[in-house]
């Protein structure tokens, strides 16, 4: 059972990935901000399957995007309620 999520969840998370710097690279700031929350989930959710396939290395750097990734989110978010 694990070997098939992380087979077909990796692919998952690749999709998320690609879905998520397309949202990002938007020039509308709801759809760039969404894709900073999408951009999070699917590094959060990398770092979890790396867990189970025992690649710190890969978890840490996981970690660290997610953090980026929310991070970036919440600055532009407060940014554009700034705006209003």
């Amino acid at each position: 059972m694990i070997e098939n999520f992380l087979e077909y969840g990796q692919w998952v998370i690749l999709v998320l990935s690609i879905l998520s710097l397309a949202l990002v690279s938007s020039v509308k700031h709801e759809t760039r901000l969404n894709g900073y929350i999408l951009t999070g989930i699917s590094r959060f959710a990398g770092a979890l399957v790396f867990v189970f396939v025992d690649l710190p290395a890969f978890v840490i750097a996981n970690l660290i995007q997610t953090y980026i990734a929310l991070k970036g989110y919440y600055n532009n978010k407060k940014a554009g309620e700034d705006e209003k």
